[in-house]
């Protein structure tokens, strides 16, 4: 195991995790991948310079990929140049958008060339292809083969310098964060017909962000949700009756808190396609209670999964307070695609300017970067990287903290001069997005330090002659250490939303989903409302992805002459196959958080679905039994250690064994094994509870055996008494005695695995043996 985690950077993950686990065999899989070829020219490899040129591009195309969640196949270099095998949706990393992630990764990659004045084409493709291992059994190498992946080599031949040109798989299956330019078909070594090309483009995030100058509120996530979702294709309206759907809902828990924060209940007339008749002060008929952030300044969490409904409430908070206190927003948004730091800056600058556009008297430049000079209190402060940020120079990206904490600094001076006349709502917000490893993520320490900072320099310094200081924060998980969600615990405005928890809230969201008059959720049938609420777990986003994919077979809405909506008719709701709609976050990110488990992982997930209650350790260790009975004690604690892993990602529940199944045990007392934190298999002697007529029966004895004519083996009681006695010391003394205890060192873990190994051996060979002898007769009449 020690040899093994020393060699692992030199083994792609796939085969390292299947080696780790003792599963090599299931390695060679066909899977839908999303495949990058990189030709790479313009370097004199046997220069003076030349190799520290290389390895400087290859790291930083290493560092470009795994941002993304990729996986670096293959490097070459020859005589035509460099050549790299990028491919996205190898597994542990498998995401419902990677032909997104693996396009994004090739715009940073261009980069790369560019500041090292190399020349770069690239070619992505996305299609069915083989991966596994291939070679003989002296040596393996593990890679990607099939039609998509040659046809990526020859789209990057054909790519001009320093571009990208993409298949039409890839363009079908990206998200609405990249345009496609179609180009002329070209035609391709090996292809009869002409193909589609594409050339993509990085959609850019608009400009106006926040308040605008119609007087309407431009929310950063109509641009792009994230989660497996695009609202790239929604109108502004759709996204308002989205809102409307959800937080009409008044028995919900989100829409209750927040009801309860801001002292009035939700109004859907609020929310429309207009503009915002914003008051000259804040209205005297609705107040926030005493105690709420909104009256007296402090911090708001509202936590949560992906569609869980954390933006829903934000925006209706984010209405209602400047509507009703006259509380203007401000936006710092980062999701989970890399370099986000440089657009949590721009938020962050652009929708401060706009809140004092919309407020000051004297006019502001139009350009960003002119009305932020005019408004800089410290003269002498440099502002030449926030004009490269607001620019969308790619120059700033070298210096992007430097610049985010330059940034900060001004909207807390700018915010602090606003919040002496009006009140300031400080909506802060992070996605993982379809990332499999968020831990991992640079932008997500970004983030928290960014919070931290506008947390103490802007919302805690909050004086008596300011006015309320609000921060909205909106994440998955938010972290307890941070000084921001430690002052929302305390104040006990920290929203942990967990979809809609009632039957009843379900049918009603059901209901507006699908339009019924009134919001009747009594038109919709029982067995329609189970399905639907066993399957999406009550998640609003999820409700919605089934609804829609229900409407195409099976649910059909019945109206009158008149139009008017008689019911909603369910048809054949037993045989709906949730597992074709990989295209919906629901089952597309189950399916990849399932493929980016560790095989022993899988494998122990597999078989809990086979038990129809509750299962103990040993219920799983029996399926995998070792031929070796020393080798159980490690086979039980790799078990154990995958148990805790899927607790910890919430795929298994702990639970109480139920009553019925503690009385099953074998009356007697029994040896079990704990294994200890520190890896330790510890002998346990535990005792089984008896039941009553077990109880009765023994009491019967004890009475009779107390008689003095009552006599056993030949045995008076007084006899018998002394025997127990004695045996009862015995007992004692054995369990004073220290457990006895077993452990599994690296050593003797490796002998036992090359006994497993010699017999694995001697199977295949006894196996190719049978084979021989089996195909014998037809080889002698063949020759």
């Amino acid at each position: 195991m020690t040899d093994l985690s020393k060699i692992r950077r030199y083994i792609p993950s796939a085969v390292y995790k299947q080696i780790e686990c003792g599963t090599l065999t299931y390695v060679n899989e066909m899977r839908n991948i999303s495949t990058i070829f990189i030709n790479g020219s313009g370097l004199d490899i046997m220069s003076e310079q030349g190799p520290m040129i290389a390895q400087e591009l290859m790291s930083s195309v290493q560092q470009c990929c795994y941002a993304h969640e990729g996986t670096l196949n293959k490097f070459l270099i020859d005589d035509k140049g460099m050549l790299f095998l990028l491919v996205f949706g190898l597994p542990p990393l498998v995401h419902t958008d990677d032909p997104t992630r693996a396009v994004l990764a090739c715009f940073d990659m261009v980069k790369v060339f560019k500041k090292l004045q190399l020349c770069g084409k690239f070619g992505v493709t996305t299609g069915r292809s083989y991966c596994g291992v291939c070679g003989s059994a002296r040596r393996m190498e593990y890679t990607v083969l099939g039609d998509c992946v040659n046809l990526a080599a020859r789209l990057m031949s054909n790519a001009p310098a320093n571009s990208i040109l993409c298949d039409d798989a890839t363009r079908r299956r990206s998200t609405t964060e990249i345009i496609y330019n179609a180009l002329a078909p070209i035609k391709v070594k090996g292809k009869e017909k002409m193909i589609d090309i594409f050339q993509p483009v990085k959609k850019d995030y608009s400009s106006i962000i926040g308040l605008n100058k119609k007087g309407m509120i431009s929310f950063p996530w109509h641009q792009n949700a994230f989660g497996g979702v695009s609202s790239g294709g929604l109108s502004s309206a759709e996204l308002q009756e989205g809102v409307i759907r959800l937080c009409s809902i008044k028995s919900w828990q989100g829409i209750s808190k927040a009801s309860e924060l801001l002292g009035s209940g939700f109004r859907k007339e609020i929310h429309n396609d207009k503009a915002l008749p914003i008051p000259a002060e804040p209205s005297m008929a609705s107040k926030p209670p005493k105690g709420s952030p909104f009256k007296e300044g402090g911090v708001v969490v509202i936590e949560g999964a992906t569609g869980a409904g954390k933006i829903e409430i934000a925006e209706h908070v984010v209405v209602h307070s400047i509507l009703t206190f006259r509380m203007f927003p401000v936006f710092g948004c980062m999701g989970p695609r890399s370099g986000d730091s440089l657009r949590i800056a721009c938020d962050l600058l652009r929708s401060t300017l706009g809140i004092f556009r919309g407020t000051s008297k004297t006019a502001l430049p139009d350009d960003d970067f002119e009305a932020l000079k005019l408004l800089n209190s410290h003269k002498n402060r440099c502002l030449n990287l926030l004009q490269q940020a607001l620019s969308k120079s790619d120059l700033i990206l070298e210096k992007a903290a430097d610049a985010l904490a330059l940034a900060v600094e001004v909207t807390v001076d700018l915010l602090t001069q606003f919040s002496k006349s009006d009140s300031v709502l400080l909506v802060m917000q992070f996605e993982y997005g379809t990332s499999l490893f968020p831990s991992k993520l640079q932008d997500q320490e970004i983030f928290w330090q960014t919070v931290n900072t506008l947390y103490n320099d802007f919302i805690k310094t909050q004086t008596a002659d300011s006015k309320p200081r609000v921060m909205l924060l909106m994440c998955r998980d938010a972290r307890p250490e941070n000084a921001a969600v430690k002052a929302a615990e305390g104040s006990q405005t920290r929203v942990i939303l967990k979809g809609l928890e009632t039957q009843a809230n379900v049918a009603e969201y059901m209901s507006r989903c699908l339009n019924l008059p009134e919001a009747d959720s009594n038109l919709i049938p029982s067995p329609l409302r189970n399905f639907v609420s066993d399957v999406t777990q009550k998640n609003p986003l999820y409700i919605r992805e089934t609804i829609d994919q229900l409407r195409e077979h099976h649910i059909q809405v019945n109206e009158t002459a008149g139009g008017v909506v008689k019911n909603v008719e369910c048809k054949d709701i037993d045989k709906v196959n949730v597992s074709q709609w990989g295209h919906t976050a629901m089952i597309g990110n189950t399916v990849c958080a399932l493929e980016a488990l560790d095989p022993l992982e899988a494998a122990v997930l597999k078989m809990s679905t086979c038990f129809m209650g509750p299962f103990t350790l040993g219920d799983l260790a029996a399926s995998t039994a070792s031929r070796w009975s020393d080798s159980t004690h490690f086979d039980f604690l790799l078990l154990f250690q995958a148990i805790r892993k899927l607790l910890d990602q919430k795929m298994l529940e702990a639970v109480e064994a139920p009553a019925e199944a503690r009385m099953n045990f074998v009356r007697a007392e029994t040896i079990v094994q704990e294994i200890t934190d520190d890896g330790k298999v510890r002998d346990i002697i535990t005792q089984v509870k008896k039941s009553e007529a077990e109880q009765e029966a023994e009491r019967r004895e004890q009475v009779l055996r107390s008689l003095p004519e009552f006599k056993r083996d030949g045995q008076s009681a007084a006899e018998q008494k002394a025997v127990e006695q004695a045996n009862e010391q015995q007992e004692k003394d054995e369990a004073a005695k220290e457990y006895n205890v077993h452990t599994i060192d690296e050593a003797e873990f490796e002998h036992y695995q090359q006994i497993e190994d010699a017999e694995r051996e001697k199977k295949r060979k006894l196996k190719s043996q049978e084979m021989r002898l089996l195909f014998a007769p037809h080889l002698a009449n063949t020759h």
